[in-house]
């Protein structure tokens, strides 16, 4: 009798244990192939920035404005420093021994921030840019939504099997939630990939083809076991 029930929704549950044995198995590669991915994610930021510069000789005129810009505030520091350099060497006339004091206690504190900031980085790892942290980021919320997308599949057509739609409506809407929750994760670890090499924006674009419709596949599995189990509790009553 327990096999009738499962029957109309097993490919759904297949789909949604599928989509659990993807998640574990991408957490372990997180882990035991960070370094592979950290490369790889790597040379996708290095071609990013050989395509700007390329875009930069194509384009001679954005480059000489951006030339002259800098000429401008470098001439302005410049002066700045003219004017300083004058002002201290006047003030070194005056404490010479003062100034040596100070410009020791300086260059203490530099070498110590400098030696926190090495132990600090140190202790990140290699995320050292924002977009490859964030990339990172996005290949760690594939695992999740794998996971949790995965149990929510599972769990929306064991629902489905003890209500009262029709047997090809629960198959329908378990195998669309299983693959809805299979999708939308490999969406996340697509834009992963992509956010070195697009951006953090062009890579949200790169994948909402196939991240929107995944979601709507979600969604219509949640709605139908809800419509359908609210239907049979109140028909109950």
């Amino acid at each position: 009798m327990s096999e009738l029930i499962i029957k109309p929704v097993r490919y759904g549950i297949i789909i949604g244990l599928l989509g659990l044995l993807l998640g574990i198995s991408w957490a372990f590669w997180l882990v035991l192939g960070h370094e592979r991915i950290h490369k790889s994610l790597e040379e996708s930021l290095v071609e990013r920035k050989e395509v700007h510069s390329l875009i930069d000789i194509l384009e001679p005129d954005n480059a000489q404005a951006n030339t002259n810009a800098k000429g401008v505030h470098n001439e302005h520091s410049h002066g700045q420093s003219s004017n300083n350099e004058d002002t201290h060497q006047h003030e070194q006339e005056e404490k010479p021994l003062q100034k040596d004091e100070h410009m020791d206690m300086m260059s203490e504190g530099q070498h110590m921030m400098q030696t926190g900031e090495d132990k600090h980085q140190h202790g990140e790892g290699m995320h050292d840019s924002p977009i490859m942290e964030l990339a990172h980021k996005r290949l760690v919320r594939g695992h999740l939504h794998l996971m949790g997308l995965g149990l929510v599949s599972v769990v929306l057509s064991l629902i489905l099997c003890f209500t009262s739609a029709p047997p090809l409506f629960k198959t329908v809407a378990s195998v669309l939630t299983g693959i809805g929750g299979i999708v939308y994760p490999a969406a996340w670890i697509v834009m992963g990939y992509m956010t070195p090499r697009l951006g953090a924006a062009g890579a949200e674009a790169y994948v909402t083809l196939i991240a929107g419709p995944s979601v709507l596949l979600v969604t219509f599995g949640i709605v139908s076991a809800i419509t359908f189990l609210l239907k049979d509790i109140f028909s109950e009553k």
